[in-house]
């Protein structure tokens, strides 16, 4: 280990590391800024498009809220109607016995 550091730190590969390190950095934060975009801002169109989005996302949430309502009320109605069938069978059989 130590004699890798002794290979390293010898002057001429310092030569060669301290240029290469500044040209990877430098690509390194260029792309950075390219993927968080900075310096261009936000562009008008892309708040519109979010506004549009957002109001598209809540009225999509109220919907698929009316629709569990709907499915619950009538997930209620079935299971009524299967024990109203599940009674009148036990009926018809206990009448035949």
């Amino acid at each position: 280990m130590v004699e890798l550091f002794r290979a390293i730190f010898q002057p001429e590969v310092l030569i060669f590391l301290i240029p290469l390190s500044i040209i990877i950095g430098h690509y390194y934060l260029k792309s950075q800024k390219l993927r968080l975009g900075i310096g261009e801002g936000v562009r008008p169109e892309d708040i519109k498009l979010l506004k549009e989005n957002i109001a598209q996302n809540n009225q999509l949430n109220e919907r698929v809220k009316n629709l569990e309502t709907i499915i619950t009320s009538l997930d209620k109605e079935i299971l009524s109607l299967k024990a109203q069938d599940d009674a009148a069978h036990v009926r018809e059989l206990a009448s035949k016995v």
